[in-house]
């Protein structure tokens, strides 16, 4: 909570009211009668500005990105709340080996043949801020999030969409987290991607949540569609998108801080001749996930994903056209089996020190007619330092370790420091 704000807004409605009720005194008898109306008035128009101090665990990566880490909230006596929120933080991050991305650790986009050259950058893009609504409405209440990042695809720092989303009851739509991912096993990294293999995007989608019981949940979503798909080069061949993603998933939590999750997806993937032929190959995946919390509160998280035609939900290879490839000589479009494996350790040395240790795989299996120099699999390794002063701060340093090789064996590998600074306001 904030003493300073609430005293800020009692003042102003406070010199409102001398003001009113020195006129009131001065122009008729029954000034009282008048000043006990003007309270009453104020009472019923006062917000309340709270602000909930979290504690270290809120600053976790997946608290982070399921927006459980809080913010100011301004809130009436009926139970309608804006709560504005996010952070600043600064990354400094230096790598050992050439490498493409220089603001997150992608082992894709480990260059090959590699000259080992070091490079070292800066950057704010990871700073967010968000919007989140509630106003009751009848039984249930309506929640509005938007949240906005600096991390553009173009590079720059020009805020960038990531959630616009809106649900009632059970009713959701919008843009957020796919239903075919689960963020709440998101490692405490400071690498702003994560790993490799993880299945991770956000989709514009409608979702129906049904609960199962106290602590089991179904959810169906009719999720945009996101094929991305290798076609022949000036064919006139297009990519469309005809059908949308069916999601299904299933969720069980127990205790405190343990869940499972099993989702799958059908993933339907059409392309167009220049004769307005469409033809279609159904992609589809399964996604298996959980977090188990220890009796020392450390917990684990993992997920095993596999699919053909998936490869668009996965984090290293979303839009490199790995869903499917054409292959002339057939005339038909061949779905990629891929599959994706991770594990992730945090320790909490104490209330202000933790650490996450983990690995994360990722491999596809190529056709034959693929171009040798494409992407075959990678390895992504991380293990961190993090500090938390206060609940408003986190300081860490982490290692990260990469590893891609191609379809001919050409491979390369990355070594990387990043040191950040977290600032929630």
């Amino acid at each position: 909570m904030r003493p300073i704000f609430r005293l800020a807004a009692r003042c102003a409605l406070l010199a409102a009211g001398t003001l009113a009720v020195t006129h009131a005194r001065g122009q008729d008898p029954n000034s009282q009668a008048r000043l006990d109306s003007l309270e009453a008035r104020m009472r019923r128009l006062e917000l309340r500005i709270n602000r909930i101090d979290p504690d270290p665990r809120s600053q976790t990566r997946s608290a982070i990105e399921s927006g459980r880490f809080g913010g100011f909230v301004l809130a009436d006596n009926k139970g309608v709340s804006l709560e504005i929120g996010g952070f600043v933080q600064f990354d400094a991050i230096h790598d050992f080996h050439r490498t493409s991305n220089h603001d997150a650790f992608q082992p894709s986009s480990i260059l090959i043949p590699n000259d080992h050259k070091t490079s070292t950058s800066y950057s704010i893009r990871q700073t967010r801020f968000n919007f989140i609504g509630t106003i009751p409405i009848g039984k249930n209440s309506l929640k509005t999030i938007l949240e906005f990042d600096l991390f553009n695809p173009d590079g720059s720092s020009v805020p960038r969409l990531r959630h616009a989303w809106g649900e009632y009851g059970r009713f959701g739509a919008g843009q957020y987290w796919s239903n075919f991912m689960d963020i709440d096993v998101f490692p405490n990294t400071l690498d702003y991607y994560g790993p490799n293999s993880m299945v991770f995007t956000r989709q514009v989608q409608v979702r129906y949540t049904q609960p199962v019981g106290e602590h089991t949940k179904i959810a169906v979503s009719l999720e945009k569609p996101s094929g991305n798909i290798t076609l022949p080069a000036d064919s006139g061949y297009a990519s469309l998108q005809q059908l949308p993603d069916a999601v299904l998933s299933i969720r069980h939590d127990w205790g405190t801080g343990n869940h499972i999750k099993l989702a799958g997806a059908f993933h339907p993937l059409t392309y167009e001749t220049p004769a307005l032929d469409r033809k279609s190959a159904p992609g589809w995946g399964v996604n298996l996930t959980g977090a188990f919390q220890l009796p020392n509160k450390d917990n684990f998280v993992y997920q095993a994903a596999y699919g053909e035609g998936i490869a668009n939900y996965l984090n290293d290879i979303g839009g490199n056209g790995y869903d499917a490839i054409y292959h002339s000589p057939e005339k038909k479009l061949n779905t990629v089996p891929a599959l994706g494996l991770m594990g992730f350790y945090d320790h909490w040395w104490s209330d202000k020190w933790s650490s996450t240790v983990g690995w994360a795989y990722l491999t596809l299996k190529p056709k034959a007619y693929q171009p040798p120099a494409d992407f075959n699999w990678s390895h992504y390794g991380v293990g961190n330092l993090l500090w938390y002063p206060n609940g408003f701060m986190k300081v860490g340093i982490e290692y990260l370790y990469g590893y891609r090789n191609n379809i001919d064996g050409m491979n390369a590998d990355n070594h990387r420091l990043q040191l950040s600074a977290m600032f929630k306001f």
